[in-house]
C-alpha cells in the first residue's frame, strides 16, 4: 500500500511542477517525434541520374507535385566523368535537349541554338549548346521552370537528353480553383 502512495505522490509532484506551457511543450514535441514520414510524403524532391561511363546526366525537380496555377523547379546537370582528350574523336555534341508534357518548361540558359547546315540556319527550341570545362568532374547545370499547360492532365512529364543517355521524371498535376 506505501508504494502506491509514493506512486502517487511522485506523479502529483511530477505534474504540478510543470505549468501549462511547458506541459503543451512536450505534448507537441511527443506528437512531432512519434510522427514517421514511412512514405516520404515530406521529401518533394526526386532526382534520377544515368551514366554512359563518359559523362553522367541527372535531372531533379522540387516540388513533384505543381498545382496548376503553380510551378516546379527543375535542374538538369552533366558532370564530365573522363578528360575531354580521353574522348578522341567521339567528342559528343555539346548541346542539351530538354523538354515537357503537360506543360511548358521555362529555361535560364539560352532557349535555343543555332546550327548551320548546308549553308542554312534552323534553330532548335528544346536544345541549347553548353559548355563543360575539360577537366574530370566538372559540372554544368541548367535550371528551368515547369509550368502546366491546360487542359490540365493527372500528370506530366520532363525528359533531358545528352550524349545518347536519356532521362525522364514524372510531375504530379493538381487542379485548384
Amino acid at each position: 500500500m506505501r508504494l502506491n502512495r509514493d506512486n502517487s505522490n511522485f506523479f502529483a509532484i511530477f505534474a504540478k511542477s510543470f505549468t501549462p506551457v511547458k506541459a503543451i511543450i512536450i505534448m507537441v514535441l511527443v506528437i512531432f517525434m512519434s510522427c514517421d514520414d514511412k512514405n516520404n510524403l515530406l521529401i518533394t524532391e526526386k532526382e534520377i541520374r544515368t551514366s554512359n561511363g563518359r559523362f553522367e546526366l541527372s535531372l531533379k525537380i522540387d516540388p513533384d507535385i505543381v498545382y496548376s496555377k503553380g510551378s516546379t523547379k527543375l535542374i538538369t546537370s552533366i558532370k564530365r566523368l573522363v578528360h575531354k582528350d580521353s574522348l578522341g574523336v567521339n567528342v559528343p555534341k555539346m548541346a542539351v535537349k530538354m523538354n515537357s508534357i503537360g506543360g511548358n518548361l521555362v529555361k535560364h540558359s539560352p532557349a535555343y541554338s543555332y546550327i548551320a547546315s548546308d549553308g542554312f540556319m534552323y534553330y532548335e527550341t528544346d536544345s541549347f549548346g553548353i559548355a563543360i570545362p575539360d577537366s574530370v568532374n566538372a559540372i554544368w547545370e541548367g535550371l528551368a521552370f515547369f509550368i502546366p499547360s491546360y487542359p490540365l492532365m493527372d500528370a506530366g512529364h520532363i525528359s533531358a537528353i545528352f550524349d545518347g543517355m536519356n532521362l525522364t521524371l514524372p510531375i504530379k498535376l493538381v487542379a485548384t480553383r
